[in-house]
């Protein structure tokens, strides 16, 4: 009879473990020092882990959700931006690195983009201290989407490399 009792509460135990487990950063974002708050950028449903990007891009996952890259296109200009982000899509990461290289798988080929660091007075980034890049080609001019590849991307300390995505839905 006892352990009929028991049951019920170790059930609420559980739920309570993993609930704080998932708001406190149990998505492989530790290796972040900025405070791990909730905010409007992600959410939890029924359908699994989501976050929400930023600039409406497309969201590209880079290894356990330890962190994020957002791609933004401007078909009319075929201009190519990319946000560094934490594992939940909210605080900007900066990079050291000058340049973010992508592969454009388009119809008529593979075509490499260089995505160069941007500084903005408004932030304090500057290239090689930044979250920030950004390239065009006519290539992108007047598409909605296409495959591609983020060759390489180190984030403290951490290599990833030939990430594939689909813009604009990203690969989560």
């Amino acid at each position: 009879m006892k352990s009929i009792r028991l049951l019920p509460a170790l059930g609420f135990a559980l739920v309570l473990t993993l609930t704080i487990a998932c708001r406190e950063g149990g998505h492989g974002d530790d290796l972040s020092p900025v405070g791990k708050q909730r905010g409007p950028g992600s959410s939890h449903g029924h359908a699994g882990h989501h976050h929400t990007p930023p600039h409406g891009g497309a969201p590209v996952v880079l290894g356990a959700e330890a962190y994020h890259v957002e791609f933004v296109l401007d078909a009319d200009t075929g201009r190519l931006r990319a946000y560094v982000l934490d594992g939940h899509m909210e605080q900007f990461i900066r990079l050291p690195a000058p340049a973010l290289e992508v592969i454009l798988n388009l119809p008529d080929g593979s075509q490499p983009l260089t995505l160069a660091a941007v500084a903005s007075a408004a932030t304090g980034e500057t290239v090689g201290d930044t979250s920030h890049f950004a390239g065009q080609t006519d290539a992108l001019r007047g598409r909605t989407n296409f495959p591609a590849v983020l060759s390489s991307i180190t984030i403290r300390g951490q290599t990833f490399e030939n990430v594939a995505f689909d813009y604009p839905r990203g690969n989560e």
